[in-house]
């Protein structure tokens, strides 16, 4: 029980604090060709261009290929439109070309979203869900939220497109409820659960994941 307490504080917190950068921060409209490179401190981007470049690609994401938008009123609450049927929501998908300056934090938009899906996945999910599942998904978690955080500390550009994401009350309970869902499974876990000491490395291993299970035509 102190360990399901800890997480909570842990990931209430961190979401407390990219929340109120949030809606600090202005929204950038304009996509810059040559964004200054982002290399002050300890914290570097995760993801490089090319490889940023590389999921863009995959997921057919670009300003040429983006929907426009559309009528709120036909969307379903829980899944949104996705016209051009890349699994990315068109609202979200055109917030995150239109927000960003660099196709590494748009790249990265893209792969927190595919964890997001997966997370809220497990609330209608009826199977059990392995103890190994639910700490990777909180874990995983943690560590968006808090490289997030990290970034923005030498970018105040950078805004978390989390509440961009979850951007109804709908999906704030859904996400909400799966992660109760989820926390009251690790509760029970005898075994010690250790954090990212470099949160942004978790972005690099979602892109390895995604990169390598998916073939991309050549």
């Amino acid at each position: 029980m102190h360990l399901l307490y800890s997480l909570f504080f842990i990931f209430y917190a961190t979401i407390s604090v990219i929340t109120e950068s949030v809606l600090a921060a202005p929204i950038k409209t304009v996509i810059k060709l040559s964004p200054a490179p982002v290399t002050q401190h300890t914290v570097k981007l995760p993801l490089n261009e090319y490889h940023a470049l590389e999921i863009l690609a995959l997921k057919k994401v670009s300003s040429g290929q983006v929907p426009r938008p559309y009528d709120l009123s036909s969307a379903n609450d829980d899944i949104g439109v996705d016209i051009n049927h890349n699994n990315i929501r068109d609202d979200y998908e055109r917030l995150l070309l239109n927000q960003y300056q660099r196709p590494e934090y748009v790249a990265m938009g893209i792969l927190a979203a595919a964890h997001w899906d997966r997370l809220i996945a497990t609330y209608s999910q009826k199977d059990r869900i392995h103890l190994i599942t639910a700490i990777t998904l909180i874990t995983n978690n943690i560590a968006i939220n808090q490289c997030y955080y990290s970034l923005q500390q030498i970018d105040n550009t950078l805004i978390s497109p989390i509440l961009n994401y979850f951007n109804t009350e709908q999906h704030l309970e859904i996400k909400n409820q799966a992660e109760e869902k989820l926390l009251a499974i690790i509760a029970t876990s005898p075994f010690t659960i250790t954090f990212e000491p470099q949160p942004c490395q978790k972005f690099t291993l979602l892109a390895e994941s995604m990169l390598q299970t998916t073939l991309i035509p050549q």
